[in-house]
Parts: C-alpha cells; structure tokens; sequence
C-alpha cells in the first residue's frame, strides 16, 4: 500500500459525520456538526493565525528589500524567530482542538486547498513540502549545502514513513473495533490517535528547526516565503 494511500484513510474517520460550513478571513472550512462549538473555536482561531502569518512574511519580505547587510541580518532574525514560534503555537493550537475532536484535526477539515495536497497527519509532509519548495530556493545554495538537506529530507522521510506504518496499524484495529461495536479499543485507537498527531507536530517542528541550521538567514527567510505560498495559498495547488 502506498504512503498516500495509507494517510488518506484517516479521512475516512469522518466519512460519515454531518458536516457544516464556517467562512473565516476568505477561507471555507468544514465543520463536525457533533463537536461545532470546540471546532468553531478552533478555525475562528485558525483564522486570526492566518492573518498574522501573512503580516509576518509580509515583513519579511520587505526586509529581503534592505540592502544594508547588517540591518538586513538582525531584522531577518528577529522576524525568523517570531515566524518559528508562530508556527509552533500552531501546533499547539491543533493539539488542544484535538482533545474534543481528534478525527477531525488529523484529518484537517479546518485546511485550505493548498494545504490538503499536501496533508499528512493533520498538518504537512515536511519531505513533500522540501521536495515542492526546494527547486525555487536552490539556486542560492551550495552543493554541500544541497547534499545535507538532501540526507535531510531522506531522514525526515524515515520519520514520516515510521509514524504512517503506524497509522495504518491504527486504521485496522478502528476498523475491527467498529465491526464488532468494541467501544474499548475504539477509546485506545483515539488516544493512539492523539500520540500519532503529537509525534507529527514534533517531526514538523524539528523540521523547520533543523532546516534553519541548513541555510543562512537570507536563504532561510527566502524558504518561508516560498513555504507560506505554496502551503497557505487559497488558490488551488495545481495553479501554484
């Protein structure tokens, strides 16, 4: 079974639950009617996130316009820092929504049309993600700077590869668990659930911690715009 075919079935988790429908900053996002109130919080949320992740690669892109070096480094620092941190309330954000719906934040009913090519346990493939994004950032990177984010991506991918074996052993035993009406394991399987979302975030986060050591300032600044309009476009990926 192929990787996409072993993370799709997670979607299956809400193939079957009423759904609505909630408009924030621009953006459609489906909502499980079971759990609305915990969900609308979370894309409401989700939203005003968004909004200020585009104020903050906004600024960094007018900061890549400083021709002074110096200025240019610190500023490019402080915003660097601040997206990272960003990013990793993010995480955090999904982890609390997950605790009222699981099913739900793994599966990303809350994300854009962009961000579900490239989903993958509630959030995105960091090895997809480079492989999309790598072609417009290489040109300013050296070969052995090429090579280890090479070795990179191929140690991200043992990661992901681990996390989606145990998706699909989880998928088995939640479908043995509803044909036979066991609410016990079902209980299990969502718990495993959480720790699979939890592992995921933390493989994320080390990606764009990791990747930060790979490339200097301006190359690193240059990968979060590229990052930021291929995954939180809202126009189709395909157009990207």
């Amino acid at each position: 079974m192929s990787s996409s075919n072993q993370l799709n079935q997670s979607s299956r988790f809400l193939a079957n639950k009423p759904r609505n429908e909630v408009n924030v900053q621009g953006y459609t996002f489906r909502i499980d009617v079971k759990n609305s109130a915990g969900n609308t919080t979370f894309v409401m949320n989700y939203g005003r996130w968004s909004e200020k992740r585009k104020r903050l690669i906004s600024e960094i892109r007018s900061a890549l316009n400083v021709h002074n070096d110096q200025v240019l480094d610190d500023k490019l620092l402080f915003l660097i820092d601040t997206v990272m941190k960003h990013y990793f309330e993010l995480f955090e954000m999904k982890t609390s929504a997950a605790n009222l719906d699981v099913f739900s934040v793994v599966s990303a009913i809350w994300c854009t049309t962009a961000e579900r090519n490239l989903l993958w346990i509630g959030g995105f493939r960091p090895s997809q993600l480079l492989q999309v994004i790598l072609p417009q950032v290489q040109h300013s990177c050296s070969q052995q700077q090429l090579s280890d984010i090479f070795s990179f991506v191929q140690s991200c991918q043992q990661a992901e590869d681990a996390l989606a074996q145990g998706m699909e052993k989880l998928q088995q035993n939640l479908d043995k668990a509803t044909a036979a009406g066991d609410k016990a394991l079902k209980l299990t399987c969502v718990s495993q659930q959480m720790s699979f979302l939890k592992q995921a975030n933390h493989v994320r986060q080390q990606f764009l911690y990791q990747l930060s050591r790979l490339l200097t300032i301006c190359q690193y600044a240059e990968f979060l715009l590229a990052f930021g309009e291929c995954l939180y476009n809202s126009q189709p990926w395909s157009s990207l």
